[in-house]
């Protein structure tokens, strides 16, 4: 029989996230000394160091400390899950779910997920985090998220996949730029043209990757870490982009017209996916959820 709680467990969560026994225990409303008390009966249960206290300057992970939130996170999520099943909540699912979503897909993907969950599982608080590609695959892999939605671009053997849908790649353009009323265009014919790029990791390298297929050197101007940045210096028609996600209005935040025009051929596409980690057995909230992503945005190759 273990001989440590989950209270503790949740405890050691809590100061590990803050990064200080005195802000975790202001946060679970715990005095100080109580909270590390219960650190202290943990390690002295599970006999390991799980953190080194630095004065004045909060608590740093022991390599067994990282191992163990990993798993900590995924046992009280388990518990939770075996607590609402006790509950007999059946199809009214409780609590709270942590879900990560990369940056630049989550204004075109998290709305409508928030919209249907708040109908179909009125009792689940959906938590959502927009972050970048390397946090989301760190953020599943470690429990901070239960589920996680971007691009297949981070291979990591901790993670499991499920796509959800593709998306091509297509040219974007001013209104009034001479290739806007095309049906196609080759990105050779851009290759003179100023570009701004879509400037993140991983997402740098899958464009390169387009125009070196193409066997293209596009002439980058312009560089931004955010889509809306990319399609207001299209509509001022200083430059041109490449993106995949499609806006459902053709004019830029400004009010300055653009268009979207497919690129001719067969370029790479990206495709969305649902990540969860390889080491964790899904709870019920999160293959619910999981099951409620795949229904919306199976085939959403028009996003």
């Amino acid at each position: 029989m273990a001989d440590y709680t989950l209270r503790q467990l949740e405890y050691f969560v809590a100061v590990a996230e803050a990064g200080s026994v005195t802000r975790a225990a202001a946060a679970v409303h715990l005095s100080q000394s109580a909270m590390s008390a219960a650190l202290a009966d943990l390690e002295t249960a599970l006999s390991v160091q799980l953190l080194v206290r630095h004065h004045a300057r909060g608590i740093s992970l022991t390599p067994a400390g990282k191992e163990l939130l990993v798993a900590s996170r995924q046992l009280l999520a388990s518990a939770t899950d075996l607590r609402t099943v006790a509950q007999g909540l059946g199809t009214s699912l409780s609590g709270t779910l942590s879900i990560g979503c990369f940056e630049v897909v989550a204004p075109y993907l998290l709305p409508e997920l928030l919209s249907v969950a708040a109908e179909k599982l009125p009792k689940l608080h959906l938590q959502t985090t927009e972050v970048d590609l390397a946090d989301l695959a760190e953020g599943v892999a470690d429990g901070t998220f239960e589920l996680g939605i971007g691009y297949d671009l981070v291979e990591d053997p901790r993670l499991k996949r499920w796509p959800l849908f593709t998306l091509p790649p297509y040219v974007l353009v001013a209104g009034s730029h001479r290739l806007a009323e095309r049906e196609q265009v080759d990105l050779a014919e851009l290759a003179d043209e100023p570009m701004v790029l879509l400037d993140l990791p991983h997402s740098r390298d899958y464009f390169q990757r387009v125009f070196a297929e193409a066997g293209v050197s596009p002439n980058i101007r312009y560089r931004s870490t955010t889509v809306e940045t990319c399609r207001a210096l299209v509509g001022r028609n200083l430059a041109y982009t490449v993106l995949n996600l499609h806006a459902a209005v053709p004019v830029a935040l400004d009010g300055h017209p653009v268009a979207a025009v497919p690129i001719s051929g067969e370029p790479p596409a990206l495709t969305v996916v649902l990540l969860d980690s390889a080491a964790a057995r899904s709870t019920r909230r999160a293959s619910v959820v999981a099951e409620l992503c795949r229904s919306l945005f199976a085939d959403k190759s028009d996003v």
